[in-house]
């Protein structure tokens, strides 16, 4: 319950500050919705706990290869060997542990005894990794087009 209520806090945390740094991302607003509402809907009930931690893990084990992406473009690397090799890291661990992992674990929540909010968040955070798991997989096409 701590670890849902302190990922709470940073998702609403991540949500403000992303505004501050870009324009309106609606596919970014959704994703930090869903989770929001997830983690509520999760201390509200006081169920699936060790469900939405997999969860955080699963849909945060390739953000270090996400910011080395960025990192690599400020610093001037964009385009270059190891900027692709990031982005491969980044698609290949994506793709893994959101299209592999990531229905599982909305399995295992949906056929569990759960309320229906939790199990509409689960669906609902992976219909967004589904979105951005085809926007990566364009992204990989013309990177290894271009290349």
């Amino acid at each position: 319950m701590e670890t849902m209520a302190f990922s709470l806090s940073y998702m609403i945390y991540d949500l403000i500050c992303s505004h501050f740094d870009q324009v309106l991302s609606i596919d970014n607003a959704v994703h930090h919705s869903v989770c929001i509402l997830g983690f509520v809907a999760g201390l509200f009930y006081r169920k699936c706990a060790s469900e939405m931690v997999a969860a955080i893990w699963i849909t945060e084990i390739s953000s270090p290869f996400l910011h080395l992406r960025e990192i690599l473009k400020e610093i001037g690397y964009k385009d270059t060997d190891i900027n692709l090799a990031a982005d491969v890291c980044f698609a290949t661990i994506f793709s893994l542990a959101r299209m592999v992992g990531g229905p599982y674990l909305v399995y295992v929540t949906i056929t569990a005894d759960n309320p229906i909010l939790i199990q509409a968040m689960a669906l609902g955070l992976q219909l967004v990794s589904a979105f951005w798991f085809y926007k990566i997989l364009k992204m990989m096409r013309y990177k290894i087009m271009k290349g």
